[in-house]
Formats: C-alpha cells, structure tokens, sequence
C-alpha cells in the first residue's frame, strides 16, 4: 500500500538580504546547529531521537529563498508528510502547520540576532 503524503507550508519575512539568510540557514541547520535538536543553553530543541518511530521518517522539506519587502528575504518552508503516520502518533491535522510555524519564528530570531 502506497504512502500517500499531505504538503504543508508557511513562510516568514526577514529583514536581511537573501544571501546573508541563506548563510544564516546554513549555520543554523548544520550538524550542531540551532536548529538541529542541540541544546542550547538553558534552551533545548526536540531532537529526532524524540519524535515516536513513525514521525521521524514521516515528512519531508525544501526551504526557499526570494526576495522579500525591503531588501529582506521571504523564507518559505514546506514539508511533505504522511497524514496515517501523525494519526498513528496521536497529532492532529494541524500538528505539521503548527511545528512549521515554531520553527520558522525561531529561526527569523536567529537569523536577526535575537535568541532563538
């Protein structure tokens, strides 16, 4: 039987030119990164080895990059996951949108200077 999977997306605005965000993505997804279930000082990510088994393969994303309002970037992210596995897990529907969310506003934090 065929996964069938489910796209979710969301997208936040960042006072910085494309390429200082694009670098600034890079910092924070890199092994280690912010953004990678590392901690950070009293602050700590929820790590992959958190998420139940049927989460953790369970999606799928792309991030972009284009120019936004006032010589900032738009960082839109989807994610492409698998409606049966966050059932499975016990998530609702709007599980994906909500974790999207977080992250995304975490990472504008990062990439203009405040904390995560």
């Amino acid at each position: 039987m065929a996964t069938t999977m489910s796209m979710a997306q969301s997208s936040v605005e960042i006072g910085n030119p494309p390429e200082k965000v694009r670098q600034k993505w890079t910092e924070w997804t890199k092994e280690g990164g912010p953004g990678m279930g590392i901690q950070s000082g009293s602050q700590s990510d929820m790590s992959e080895k958190q998420l139940p088994d049927e989460l953790r393969k369970a999606e799928a994303g792309t991030a972009y990059f284009e120019k936004g309002k006032n010589g900032g970037t738009s960082v839109r992210m989807e994610l492409r996951y698998s409606p049966q596995a966050l059932e499975q897990a016990g998530k609702g529907p709007d599980w994906v949108e909500q974790r999207i969310n977080l992250y995304l506003t975490r990472f504008k934090n990062f990439a203009e200077g405040r904390p995560a």
